[in-house]
Formats: structure tokens, C-alpha cells, sequence
């Protein structure tokens, strides 16, 4: 390994310039899969939703690795009379993230259970599927309430 250590002290830039690489083509290999699976880069919430927000939290609990992860305050989350739709903002489209960890849905109203739940720091709110309650979710919202009640309204 003395070699590394000194291609690294000769010519720094070098590993400066892969590194910056690698990352730009997980990012360019992201918007690939994206756009090559029909996802946006940079989501949008419907016009006419019955409830939007647009800095919601939230962490999927379905698996090990998805539960290490979550969404801090750039989720955006909508409530139309067909769908309940969570996508995260950009630039967290990006690098694979949505797909790590489970942070993007969009689901048939009625085939989602929602409840609300008490914690000690916020409240949060359970989501889950009909068709597979072991595929779930949490959110925590500014007024997950009014989010419970759109969900509820006349399905």
C-alpha cells in the first residue's frame, strides 16, 4: 500500500477529482432509473388535492436498512379524491434515496389505514395497506388531523 499513500501524496487532485466523479455518477445514474421508470426528478403535488403538504417527515418501516433511513422535512404529501401520493423533494430524488429507503408511494386512497399516534417528542401518523399491512409507514405532519380527515372523506 506504499504506492497508494504516495500517488496520494503526489497528486491529491487526482483522488479529489475521482471522488467528485463517483459522485456524480451515482446522481447521473439515478436520473436515469427515474426517468427510465416514468418518476419525476422534481416531484410536484396535484392541483385540487384535498390536502397537501410540503415539508413532511417520515421513515418506511419495512425492513432493516429502510428503517435506518428517513425524510426530515422534505417529503411532500397529497391527498386527492383517488390517491394518497408521498414523494420527496428534490435534490432528495436523487442518489437512489427514494428507493433505499422507501420514501416514495403513491397508493389508492382507499386501500391505505392511517392512525394516529402519540409520541413523546410529536405525533405522528401510522400508515398501512390493506393488501400488505407489514408495508407501512409513518409521517409526521404539521396538522395530521386535517391529513386523517381528508384521507377519511368520502371514499
Amino acid at each position: 500500500m506504499a504506492w497508494l499513500e504516495g500517488v496520494m501524496r503526489d497528486h491529491p487532485l487526482l483522488f479529489f477529482a475521482i471522488a467528485w466523479g463517483w459522485i456524480a455518477l451515482w446522481i447521473l445514474g439515478s436520473i436515469v432509473f427515474r426517468t427510465s421508470r416514468g418518476k419525476p426528478i422534481v416531484s410536484r403535488l396535484p392541483q385540487g388535492a384535498l390536502y397537501t403538504e410540503r415539508s413532511a417527515s417520515g421513515r418506511s418501516s419495512g425492513g432493516f436498512l429502510r428503517s435506518l433511513g428517513g425524510a426530515s422535512r422534505c417529503l411532500l404529501v397529497g391527498v386527492t379524491h383517488d390517491e394518497l401520493i408521498v414523494a420527496p423533494r428534490f435534490p432528495f430524488t436523487l442518489m437512489f434515496l427514494p428507493e433505499i429507503y422507501g420514501l416514495e408511494y403513491r397508493l389508492p386512497r382507499r386501500s391505505v389505514r392511517a392512525e394516529l399516534r402519540k409520541g413523546v417528542l410529536h405525533d405522528y401518523v401510522r400508515l398501512s395497506l390493506d393488501t400488505d399491512p407489514s408495508r407501512g409507514f409513518e409521517l409526521r405532519l404539521d396538522d395530521p388531523e386535517r391529513f386523517l380527515a381528508a384521507l377519511a372523506s368520502s371514499r
